[in-house]
């Protein structure tokens, strides 16, 4: 007898075990994945720590993510020509910080809503430049670095560099980019404001000045041309109506002061 009721009991937490499997199963059938890639090395907007991907859109996809029941958010990092393809190929879903360049990346179909704008300045060695200079006209004839495949400095800076007008070398990071400014190795760099002042401070480059503000982009979240309305468009809709709530609640503004003391 009691090795009958010792198989029952068994048999009972069996049929237990996989009825909450079963439900848990289909729980999940209800959470949707989503992947974005961010850049690894623009601080203080996207880097990579040991914890993972950093910065401030990091922390407003953490956000928005908690904002966002029926998805799961994965957010990783990778240096930007990297992450770029990722998204071109269709194997991660959206690009975290990507300008408004429907020409230049014609493989993203939507620009989400803004997350955040980017004050964009021409840096130069000293004695390079003059802060009248027409941007990037008068620039002819320097030689520019750039981060490997930003296209912050512009579409008309890069028809001159097409034109042969102006040269362009490119390495991974600003870091990179400014030592070869610091060094002679180049004239002139084109980057958000703030993401320079870090580098030169944390650097000691003391051979670098601001000429002059060229213009201001917004970041947004590029979603790949690969991810289909079908699977895709209810997240996209339900992203951008999040990003507005925390722009309009104070919630972006309160992220970015919290990176930059409020420079920006």
């Amino acid at each position: 007898m009691k090795t009958v009721r010792k198989c029952l009991l068994t048999i009972c937490a069996a049929v237990t075990a996989v009825c909450a499997g079963a439900a848990l199963a289909d729980a999940d059938e209800h959470v949707r994945l989503v992947t974005l890639v961010q850049d690894a090395d623009y601080a203080p907007f996207m880097s990579a720590e040991v914890s993972g991907p950093a910065g401030i859109y990091a922390e407003i996809i953490k956000e928005a993510d908690k904002r966002l029941p029926g998805y799961t958010i994965e957010l990783t990092s990778a240096p930007w020509t990297r992450a770029k393809f990722l998204v071109q190929s269709g194997k991660v879903n959206g690009l975290v910080g990507t300008y408004h360049k429907p020409i230049r990346r014609p493989w993203i179909r939507h620009f989400s809503t803004p997350m955040a704008k980017e004050t964009i300045y021409v840096y130069c060695r000293e004695g390079v430049a003059q802060d009248h200079w027409d941007y990037p006209k008068d620039y002819a004839g320097l030689l520019f670095s750039n981060n490997a495949g930003f296209a912050t400095p512009g579409s008309a800076f890069f028809e001159m560099v097409s034109a042969g007008k102006i040269q362009l070398i490119e390495e991974q990071t600003t870091d990179a980019n400014l030592r070869l400014l610091q060094l002679g190795r180049a004239d002139c760099y084109v980057q958000q404001q703030e993401a320079v002042e870090i580098s030169i401070q944390s650097n000691n480059f003391d051979k670098i000045i601001p000429i002059r503000e060229v213009q201001t982009e917004t970041a947004h979240i590029g979603y790949s041309q690969h991810w289909s309305a079908e699977d895709g468009d209810t997240f996209i809709a339900d992203m951008d109506s999040v990003l507005k709530q925390m722009t309009a609640d104070g919630t972006i503004r309160k992220i970015i002061m919290n990176w930059t003391d409020g420079t920006i």
